[in-house]
């Protein structure tokens, strides 16, 4: 196997983060009828993901294989508004995208990203995680478990 590198992401990966959250987006809306397609949403999404690592404490973070992007994740400290936590909890920090582009996938990716952001996010004085996903997600929630995230909360639905 090839090293992956991760680095934060620089101006000049935006072409290649709009790709991968166009793809994430259109992957996820294949999932569940309510995602807007990619191409509706993945530059707004770029820019809030740099806006939000900028403005709390987070990073943006490409993973690279033979000068190639291969990999995205993002996250930055966030405090929860449920009142029914302590605050000790619900302050934390927060991953917001974890993608590996397909042809890339297997190959323990996802698990050296999860394991960089964590490290920047412990850095800014995260003692805890949390990411969400569509429940039908199963790569990213085999890849999230994998590198010890448990379930905390599920919230279901019903179409009528």
């Amino acid at each position: 196997m090839t090293e992956i590198v991760v680095r934060l992401a620089e101006f000049d990966d935006k072409v290649a983060i709009i790709e991968m959250l166009e793809c994430l987006q259109d992957y996820e809306r294949e999932l569940h009828p309510g995602r807007r397609p990619g191409s509706d949403v993945a530059e707004y999404r770029y820019k809030r993901i740099i806006d939000a690592a900028e403005s709390f404490d987070g990073a943006v973070l490409v993973a690279i294989e033979k000068s190639n992007i291969v990999g995205l994740t993002a996250g930055w400290m966030i405090i929860d508004e449920d009142q029914l936590q302590d605050m000790s909890h619900r302050e934390h920090g927060y991953v917001s995208v974890l993608f590996v582009g397909q042809d890339h996938r297997g190959k323990d990716i996802a698990n050296i990203l999860l394991g960089a952001i964590e490290k920047h996010l412990v850095s800014a004085g995260a003692n805890r995680l949390s990411i969400s996903s569509l429940a039908r997600n199963g790569p990213v929630i085999t890849a999230c478990r994998a590198s010890g995230f448990e379930p905390f909360e599920v919230k279901l639905e019903k179409f009528i």
